[in-house]
């Protein structure tokens, strides 16, 4: 299994390493989150960072523009992000369109963190490879972003009982542009719910997608995304 984004740096390594998961995408969400994913992206074998500036991360200067410039070279950085949009105030749009023009930069997947902005995110993102963070947006959303050729990445909010349109959204997806994630410690699976999220919780929302070879299909489509 792999988990295609998580925030290890705020879980003890106690509870997640040595978990048996084929990969896992800790995701930066600001300069400092961002180095410390690679810290543990160069300690574990199967932990890999990505860098970016979560809307909710502050103003850019030019000091942490370059920094992120420079941490995007390192060996096992796969994807600029997290970033995106919350309000989509001016602040937010200027620094998710940083983000974007340093995954055209260097080629690498952009992940995208959007809370019900997703006209905006349609009217401003042109860029191919992106991973549609904890995707929770309609059939016609979902459709538009399938269109672009985004990956749809579902995590444990999936799970979630109240959430039936969501699953049924989920079944429509193309297998190919299937991601499974946990945004732990956030969000735990319902049959975990109340319990700190930890990344072999990806098994409950790769149960809930209810389809064959889930577990081999979203692992191949997270290697050909983040190149891992």
């Amino acid at each position: 299994m792999i988990d295609a984004h998580c925030h290890l740096y705020e879980i003890p390594e106690e509870e997640w390493k040595d978990n048996g998961l084929e990969a896992m995408v800790c995701a930066g969400a600001d300069l400092e989150s961002s180095r410390m994913a690679i810290k543990l992206a160069s300690k574990f074998d199967n932990v890999w960072a990505t860098v970016g500036m979560h809307p909710e991360s502050g103003i850019m200067n030019h000091e942490s523009c370059e920094e992120l410039r420079t941490l995007l070279k390192e060996p096992k950085v796969v994807a600029v992000g997290e970033c995106g949009l919350e309000t989509g105030s001016d602040e937010e749009i200027k620094l998710f369109k940083f983000n974007i023009d340093l995954a055209k930069e260097t080629g690498l997947p952009l992940v995208v963190h959007c809370r019900n902005m997703f006209n905006k995110i349609f009217e401003i993102l042109d860029y191919g490879k992106v991973q549609m963070h904890c995707f929770t947006g309609t059939e016609e959303e979902m459709r538009e972003c399938v269109k672009r050729g985004w990956y749809i990445s579902f995590g444990g909010i999936l799970t979630f009982k109240k959430n039936e349109e969501l699953r049924r959204v989920a079944k429509l997806v193309p297998e190919e542009l299937l991601l499974v994630e946990t945004d732990s410690p956030y969000l735990s699976p319902e049959p975990v719910r109340g319990t700190k999220n930890v990344p072999t919780n990806v098994k409950y929302v790769l149960d809930c997608l209810a389809k064959e070879n889930m577990e081999q299909i979203t692992s191949e489509n997270a290697r050909r995304l983040f190149g891992i």
